[in-house]
């Protein structure tokens, strides 16, 4: 199914994620025949069987300031049979899918209205997460290498479906997938981008014909050693890539590139406003009146519309479109028990997203009938989830989370740039303590940067700092770590007899180069935007405090923080932030967020904020971007988790149970089960059913 938050990173919360989700990965490097019985049987080449993506997306929840706000003005009442009545307590940012995917709109709330605009050549199946064609034709033909003037290169073709077209009714051609390769790359442009066309290993796109491509990558390294395209870069990277309309897109591109320098650029093309932007994805942009509503429509010649998609029991994927004429069928023979059938829609006429200013009216207006879903990356605190509870007309489902929020260092200005600095603040958070009992079990302590609900890719053998301490031993051992390091004291810390309290803070702490640490500060989103992470910034600083280091927690707009995060300044004003991420399945963000070449002094728009790096880590990274097999790749990313867990640019605060709510009476979906939740899979907006 179309739409452009499957497989990116999400900034969220910059972002989050949940639930239950089956989902498999195969034994085998070959995957099963794919048969398009009304014309040909395709053999699959893709060493991928059934891996499981929940979105990569790195998608900046961009918020913008949380302060209380009346109540939206009435949205229109369109003219239709069906209206899907949705809720945000958060604007978008943009429309500009290139801001979206590289730059500083790319919150999960625009993410929530335009995810539904774009198409990509393969993608996921639904609640299952198969690797399955969307707009490709079938498979990708085995990777091969080849030597082109005297240059080696590894090659692979893809088919596009004939019949697609964009909302415009101009037909989707490779030239399109082409174009859109190029931009990224003319414009080097960063963030999501710079993860879904890989410059180190993309080298370019062809168009053999109106509906065959042929993609090359790089065989070597820019050392010159041999490297070969893994699952991150194509599977999980180029083949997710939203494909955008050249007739429409080409002349803004090219007079973005008169803006003078690169950045300029960059800001000219971000700063587009894309009015009467054609779509592939099935919906397309209507009307918004910022501060109130978003409203989009259903394109009736969206070329999945109707199609009959099947998962069964024994791992088959089955999907019959009678509009372009075929049937796909993957991983097993399309036989026995199902376990999924749905129609792809979208199945209304309009969406209308409204907008509030905050949870607590959001709350009110679901629970008053106003909406029929809410979108809540944060996490519900239990007074919220008490009064939905209650409602008499809702549905509250719970999944597991695919995200972190997170505690984050500027590793390259003293005292975060010692390991044993970070070490010691990590030993001095209790998280249990404020996940259970001050924030009443609403949040889940976290230690593995990949989360517990992407149970194939966790790794729950990490280092555990700071786990099952008492506080005086939570002192003694983050004091041993700064000595260790070369910090000293004028006085140590003292705890109480009964040691339940610091009896005297830690004073005149200094670095080993004999400075005095200056003061910290700690940014982390208000209470009003998301009293968790609020909470946990406020008992760090006491904490802090105690041990001796000199911080201070500024809560601030969420526009703030992320503008902190963007700006030119970021490596030498920033100290410490607490935000989070919604992740993908397959964890290939552990390289787009900790990769030293993804600092923003190094890749513009870069998602490295703190300006991580370590040699080792690097390598490990790299390594990911060149393993073509899932129990490769799964070995990398348990050290990568491991070393990070040591290391520490971040450190895992916690992650939340993934609560959507919807309005029974109103609304049908065909599962509500799924890994990252109900919200990350943008509300289900392609085959929720309107009653």
């Amino acid at each position: 199914m179309g739409g452009i938050l499957r497989g990116r990173l999400i900034l969220l919360v910059l972002i989050l994620g949940v639930a239950a989700a089956a989902f498999a990965c195969g034994d085998t490097d070959e995957p099963p025949p794919v048969e398009t019985i009304v014309t040909v049987t395709v053999e699959v080449p893709v060493e991928v069987e059934k891996v499981v993506e929940v979105e990569k997306i790195v998608e900046v929840e961009r918020i913008v300031e949380a302060t209380p706000t009346p109540a939206p003005t009435e949205a229109p009442a369109p003219t239709g049979p069906a209206i899907y009545k949705m809720g945000l307590f958060e604007d978008p940012i943009s429309r500009n899918v290139w801001n979206y995917l590289g730059g500083p709109a790319g919150s999960v709330w625009t993410g929530y209205v335009i995810g539904g605009y774009a198409t990509q050549l393969y993608g996921y199946s639904p609640q299952r997460f198969d690797w399955v064609p969307v707009a490709a034709d079938g498979f990708p033909t085995p990777l091969a290498q080849e030597t082109i003037d005297g240059i080696e290169y590894w090659t692979t073709e893809v088919s596009l479906k004939q019949g697609v077209t964009w909302s415009d009714g101009e037909e989707l051609t490779a030239d399109d997938f082409v174009f859109t390769v190029n931009t990224v790359m003319a414009m080097q442009l960063g963030g999501n981008w710079a993860q879904l066309v890989d410059s180190a290993f993309v080298d370019r796109a062809e168009a053999l014909d109106s509906h065959r491509l042929k993609i090359y990558f790089k065989s070597t390294d820019a050392d010159g050693n041999p490297q070969t395209p893994g699952l991150s870069v194509w599977q999980f990277g180029l083949a997710f890539m939203p494909i955008l309309p050249e007739h429409y897109w080409a002349p803004v591109v090219e007079q973005a590139k008169q803006a003078g320098t690169m950045p300029q650029q960059i800001e000219a093309l971000f700063a587009h406003v894309p009015d009467g932007e054609p779509t592939a994805g099935g919906l397309a942009f209507r009307q918004w009146e910022p501060g109130a509503f978003f409203e989009n429509e259903t394109v009736p010649s969206h070329f999945q519309m109707g199609a009959v998609v099947t998962e069964f029991a024994n791992g088959a994927y089955r999907e019959t479109n009678e509009r372009l004429g075929y049937t796909e069928v993957a991983y097993g023979d399309a036989t026995g028990d199902t376990v999924l059938e749905l129609e792809v829609g979208p199945h209304f006429e309009t969406e209308i997203f409204s907008i509030y200013g905050n949870q607590d009216s959001a709350i009110l207006a679901l629970t008053t009938g106003d909406i029929d879903f809410l979108f809540n990356p944060l996490g519900l605190e239990k007074g919220f989830l008490d009064r939905v509870r209650q409602a008499p007309d809702l549905e509250v489902v719970t999944n597991l989370d695919n995200g972190v929020f997170y505690l984050g260092f500027n590793t390259r200005k003293g005292p975060m740039a010692f390991r044993e600095f970070r070490q010691a603040v990590a030993t001095m958070i209790d998280k249990e303590f404020v996940s259970q009992s001050i924030l009443q079990d609403a949040a889940i302590p976290m230690y593995a940067m990949v989360p517990e609900g992407n149970a194939f890719w966790h790794n729950d053998a990490t280092s555990k700092i700071g786990q099952g301490l008492s506080l005086g031993e939570r002192i003694a051992q983050a004091v041993e770590l700064l000595k260790s390091a070369g910090f000293t004291y004028e006085q140590e810390p003292e705890v109480g007899e009964d040691g339940e309290f610091v009896s005297s803070p830690g004073r005149g702490l200094r670095m080993p180069d004999g400075s005095e640490i200056p003061q910290l500060d700690l940014i982390a989103p208000s209470a009003g935007y998301d009293p968790l992470r609020s909470t946990f910034a406020i008992w760090i600083e006491r904490w802090l405090n105690d041990l001796g280091i000199p911080v201070r927690a500024q809560l601030v707009g969420f526009n703030v923080l992320v503008d902190r995060l963007f700006s030119e300044t970021v490596a030498e004003d920033l100290d410490m932030w607490i935000l989070g991420w919604g992740f993908s399945i397959f964890p290939n963000y552990l390289e787009n967020i900790f990769h030293s070449r993804h600092a923003p002094e190094n890749e513009e728009g870069g998602y490295n904020w703190g300006g991580y790096g370590n040699p080792e880590y690097d390598a490990l990274a790299f390594a990911l971007l060149s393993e073509t097999t899932i129990e490769g790749a799964r070995e990398l990313v348990y050290q990568m988790q491991a070393l990070l867990a040591e290391d520490l640019p971040y450190v895992t605060l916690f992650t939340t149970p993934k609560v959507d709510v919807f309005r029974p009476s109103r609304v049908e979906y065909p599962y509500t089960e799924v890994l990252g939740g109900m919200a990350q899979q943008q509300g289900l907006q392609h085959v929720v059913l309107i009653k």
